[in-house]
């Protein structure tokens, strides 16, 4: 892909074009359950845009394991699921990147296929740490409710030495979800949520989340090939409002009448290592992802747990760039 120039500006063109497309391919957008989410913040984030040209594709399969609250069999590991997305990245700017994100698990026989998340992020230098801001939203819309989800992160990576950088994220999320008339299977995350919905339930979500992320990068050749670590922190604060009918409906959700309503809190730490081997024009990274500890407040029932080895996610990411 050529680099951003005044001769390459047909280039340009022709990448936001093809953005544009990856968007109105996921039109209509397929509205994401709150905990159904496919979120790919947070995880292996930098500061420092990793590629070189006007734009990037990249395509993600991972093996996601079910909710962490949700018990397994005696004796045998709970199923999980597989998990397939693909990410666009364009750079609107040379300080400035644009992206978008599809979810096509919907092809591997799990939810709809359709965009999922579209991504501002402006980076900017100072010293050895670059910074950056990354701000992305739902683009589903629940009418007067605006987006669905909004996520907002700050994100720093600093070079500790010619082999050794570090990367720090933290940021805020806001969920406010409609009616959902479909069920909620947790399979994406380990939240406390997902264990109260009964199937078919109406159940409008609204709540807040706070995500962090700490870890270190050792780089081992000049292309920027590494070897990961990252501990990986989350906890959220959800009002769940349940439809007492299914006859509930128009003026009367507005007024909020028929609704029952009730708080669930909830959180969970994790490990994440991965590799990632870097040439000019792609990466190849393979990961796993443990999770050390959970907790949440179900009902006034407080839930615990430790290191969770059998819940461990893994996958690959591929970056053509």
């Amino acid at each position: 892909m050529k680099a951003l120039t005044a001769a390459g500006r047909p280039h340009r063109t022709a990448a936001l074009a093809l953005l544009v497309a990856a968007a109105a391919w996921g039109t209509p957008v397929a509205a994401q359950g709150a905990f159904q989410t496919l979120d790919p913040f947070y995880q292996d984030e930098s500061a420092r845009r990793d590629f070189f040209g006007g734009i990037a594709v990249s395509g993600e399969v991972g093996y996601r394991t079910p909710s962490l609250l949700q018990p397994a069999s005696e004796g045998q590991t709970a199923p999980g699921a597989l998990a397939l997305s693909a990410q666009l990245d364009y750079a609107l700017h040379p300080q400035v990147d644009l992206s978008a994100i599809v979810d096509l698990s919907g092809g591997v026989g799990r939810g709809p296929v359709g965009l999922s998340w579209v991504v501002v992020k402006p980076y900017w230098h100072n010293d050895n740490t670059d910074y950056a801001i990354r701000i992305a939203i739902d683009p589903a819309s629940e009418g007067s409710l605006g987006f669905r989800q909004t996520d907002v992160a700050f994100l720093s990576t600093a070079s500790l030495s010619p082999t050794l950088t570090h990367d720090l994220a933290f940021g805020f999320r806001h969920v406010r979800t409609g009616y959902e008339q479909r069920p909620f299977d947790g399979e994406d995350g380990g939240d406390p949520v997902s264990q109260l919905i009964a199937d078919g339930e109406r159940v409008r979500v609204i709540g807040k989340e706070l995500h962090g992320a700490w870890g270190y990068n050792v780089l081992f050749d000049p292309a920027g090939s590494r070897v990961t670590f990252l501990l990986l922190a989350e906890a959220g604060d959800y009002t769940l409002l349940t439809a007492a009918s299914p006859l509930v409906t128009g003026e009367t959700q507005a007024r909020g009448q028929g609704e029952e309503e009730e708080r669930v809190r909830g959180g969970s730490g994790w490990f994440r290592a991965g590799f990632e081997f870097s040439r000019p024009s792609y990466q190849l990274a393979p990961y796993v992802t443990i999770p050390l500890v959970t907790w949440a407040d179900v009902r006034g029932e407080p839930v615990r747990h430790g290191p969770r080895p059998d819940r461990a996610r893994f996958g690959v990411r591929v970056t053509l760039r």
